[in-house]
């Protein structure tokens, strides 16, 4: 059963979509509701924690659109522009067979670049929600947002602030502003790394590196240059706003943006090998076609995989 090329092909499927639920479970559902938030400390003479809260420019919302729907939506444009234009001679045809049904290499090329992205946007997802719970490194707005006092939480007499400590250093603490949200309370310890610059990176760098992959003809040189930096200019844009909106450090923005181009630089070379040119064997058909007594009936996939 394991030599049907219908059951493999099938078997990878169900292999690589459980594979990607695995990880955007643990990623969305799981991380979020198992682990516990660092209780960091602070200087009342930090200035650094003390900036105005500002809303954002960008919302979760601008976030899918630029790291999801706009990556899907290039690299299918992409895939059909070579499908249709570029050459047979020059193209390498590689066609799998599923049900009778020949997939052409369209389909197949489409669906393992982005499934490759997918997974690297996972991973990255992962690495955000465990570094910004076990650092829990305080926003910009904290002293505005939380308002923090601590001593006998029953005795509000007994309570101090900042306004009678400036140099020491306060571990235990609690929020005293009750006109923040909860969601906004819930984020203020998790500015390292910058989440947003760090997705938004690591999708327009996997574009960079496939547009140089696959824009490879003299006469895309311009538009692809263009493509290149329209992706930069995004990636560059979402760390501007987050230090502008006073969201997160710059060092915040730095990590992120650090991580997001390593792992997007990872994923690219040497997962996705989208730099590699891979001959792909076909398989000569048997002289004595005796030999197999039920290779007359179809010819069996060549699987690049």
């Amino acid at each position: 059963m394991c030599g049907n090329p219908n059951t493999r092909l099938l078997s990878r499927l169900i292999i690589d979509f459980l594979l990607l639920l695995g990880v955007y479970c643990v990623a969305l559902v799981v991380l979020p509701q198992q682990l516990v938030t660092t209780q960091r400390g602070f200087h009342c003479s930090d200035t650094s924690l003390r900036y105005p809260y500002r809303q954002p420019w960008l919302t979760k919302v601008h976030l899918t659109i630029a790291v999801v729907a706009l990556p899907a939506a290039f690299l299918l444009v992409v895939e059909l522009l070579r499908a249709a234009f570029v050459p047979q001679k020059e193209e390498l045809k590689q066609r799998f067979v599923f049900v009778g049904t020949r997939i052409p290499s369209f389909i197949s090329e489409c669906y393992k670049i982005i499934g490759v992205y997918l997974f690297g946007l996972g991973l990255l997802l992962l690495l955000i929600r465990v570094t910004k719970y076990s650092t829990g490194r305080l926003r910009p707005y904290f002293f505005d947002v939380c308002q923090p006092s601590w001593g006998e939480l029953g005795e509000p007499e007994l309570r101090e602030s900042c306004s009678s400590n400036s140099t020491r250093y306060i571990e235990q603490y609690s929020c005293t502003e009750f006109a923040a949200s909860l969601e906004l309370l819930s984020v203020v310890r998790h500015s390292f790394p910058s989440g947003f610059v760090s997705s938004t990176s690591y999708a327009m760098i996997f574009l960079i590196y496939y547009a140089q992959a696959r824009l490879f003809a003299p006469w895309l040189r311009i538009l692809r240059a263009t493509l290149q930096l329209a992706c930069a200019a995004i990636a560059l844009f979402v760390c501007v706003e987050r230090i502008s909106t006073n969201q997160n450090h710059l060092s915040d923005v730095a990590a992120g943006l650090a991580t997001g181009a390593a792992l997007a630089s990872f994923v690219a070379i040497f997962v996705a090998h989208l730099f590699k040119q891979v001959r792909v064997k076909r398989r000569q058909w048997p002289r004595n076609e005796q030999i197999y007594g039920y290779a007359g009936y179809y010819n069996r996939a060549t699987y690049g995989y």
